[in-house]
């Protein structure tokens, strides 16, 4: 039996992928969009009661899920197009969409290529690529990142995920990560993160240096926007935060002190307040 702090997981196929969701609570609907390397990021938030009042739908994008690898290259649009067709499934008309790190594109692609499916969007710390971070901040970037990605890279090609999985969450989440995630997600949870992050390095990669966003982009997004930061993230994730901020219109910008890009694991409570908050700031009566 199904513990009710654990919702059953699902699956829908669509079309030659296979994603998997779990649907939670009543009222207004949030869909949870997970980052890369593992679809455990927002387990936490949705699986304990920090959002109760809403409906969660916690849906764990193609590639990460139980089932076979996705046939072919699955683009940031693709990603997005899933998120869709798991809404119409649901028969949710719109919902609010809390996304982070490469969610985060997916999120902002979806608002772009079905508005209809958006009420607002809650971003958490955008992911540190080449489209959305600060200009000046590319050189910096790829000095400080290029080694560490390209070591991780060789370590998937050569079959050790584990390896991968370490050096870029070390680099990107700090050294502490392995513990928190044994804590939240318990030690099979960490080992199925290793096994899952092989999609990342074979295939989002490649998706998230394809996609594009400028100010033209940005211009269409008519939705709410709340981008949300960790204090203690690195500066080129402010700065990129605040050219979003400034691209993109209707937006507001939050810092959750002491927090970096393991907020959704490490303080679901204090994510889902912030989030909330703003999400109930926007009401809509077609809620569906």
């Amino acid at each position: 039996m199904t513990s009710p702090d654990h919702p059953p997981l699902h699956v829908l196929q669509v079309d030659d992928a296979r994603i998997e969701y779990t649907d939670r609570g009543d009222g207004p609907a949030i869909l949870l969009l997970h980052g890369s390397m593992f679809g455990g990021w927002f387990a936490p938030l949705a699986d304990g009661p920090t959002l109760d009042g809403f409906r969660a739908i916690r849906m764990i994008r193609a590639g990460y899920t139980a089932g076979p690898a996705p046939v072919g290259h699955i683009t940031v649009a693709d990603h997005a197009a899933h998120c869709a067709e798991l809404l119409d499934t649901l028969g949710i008309g719109h919902a609010d969409v809390l996304a982070h790190s490469s969610g985060s594109v997916i999120a902002l692609q979806l608002a772009v290529d079905r508005p209809e499916f958006v009420q607002s969007l809650t971003l958490v710390e955008p992911p540190l690529i080449d489209t959305l971070a600060a200009p000046d901040d590319l050189e910096l970037l790829g000095t400080r990142y290029g080694p560490v990605i390209g070591a991780a890279i060789g370590a998937a090609a050569g079959g050790d995920l584990p390896a991968a999985f370490d050096v870029f969450m070390s680099a990107f989440c700090g050294p502490a990560y392995r513990s928190l995630l044994e804590a939240t997600l318990g030690p099979d949870g960490l080992a199925r993160a290793e096994h899952d992050c092989g999609f990342f390095f074979t295939d989002e990669m490649r998706a998230l240096g394809e996609w594009r966003f400028d100010g033209q982009t940005a211009a269409k997004i008519g939705q709410p926007v709340l981008l949300i930061q960790g204090g203690d993230s690195p500066p080129p994730l402010h700065r990129l935060v605040a050219r979003l901020a400034r691209m993109i219109p209707n937006t507001e910008v939050a810092t959750i002190d002491g927090e970096n890009h393991l907020l959704p694991l490490r303080n679901p409570a204090a994510l889902a307040g912030v989030a909330t908050e703003f999400i109930r700031r926007h009401p809509t009566n077609a809620r569906g």
